[in-house]
């Protein structure tokens, strides 16, 4: 069985889609409520109304709005299918703090493959838990934003950086991008 809740935020709706495992899926910025859960239904068909297992993840959301950095990170969480590769990529996003930005190339050289940034942007494009798995703060080596796949794209990116203190990115003023942090642990499994 899979549930879903939504929530209004200031980026626009969002939804959370969880089943008994964890959270599956988090859908960002939709212009209103219609929208956002013809995309729900257009990825999860037999989704019903949330019996309660969306709640941690909504709050999580709520939360990050409201207080930033206090937001605590739901701990059950179900990618669904992954490569190898695209777990280690989101386990690297997903140690990136509250506040703070690091580059595709430092995620690859975390993971091992130094080689591998543009790769690393694909797979954060993949990332199926948006905030959650924070790649709103990978960014390009040059100080550009990059990409971001959640509707309102590099829009929504800027504004969510902001919302986490984090300036001029683009301008090269890269405030907080940090290069001393290590991976450590793993969230994501291959299953």
């Amino acid at each position: 069985m899979i549930w879903y809740d939504c929530v209004r935020t200031p980026v626009g709706w969002c939804a959370v889609v969880a089943g008994r495992s964890g959270v599956r899926r988090v859908l960002l910025a939709e212009p209103d409520r219609e929208h956002l859960l013809a995309a729900v239904f257009r990825q999860f068909p037999e989704c019903r109304p949330d019996a309660g297992v969306c709640r941690g993840a909504l709050l999580f959301l709520e939360r990050y709005f409201k207080q930033g950095a206090a937001a605590a990170v739901p701990r059950r969480l179900d990618p669904g299918p992954a490569t190898a590769f695209q777990r280690m990529v989101w386990d690297a996003a997903a140690l990136i703090a509250f506040g703070q930005a690091r580059t595709y190339a430092w995620i690859a050289a975390q993971i091992g493959r130094p080689a591998a940034a543009r790769a690393v942007g694909s797979a954060l494009g993949a990332n199926p838990l948006p905030i959650i798995v924070p790649c709103h703060r990978v960014v390009c080596a040059n100080g550009s934003l990059g990409g971001f796949s959640a509707p309102g794209g590099t829009d929504l990116k800027r504004r969510l950086l902001k919302h986490e203190g984090v300036v001029s990115v683009e301008s090269g003023v890269r405030r907080k991008i940090s290069s001393t942090f290590k991976v450590q642990c793993s969230t994501f499994r291959t299953t």
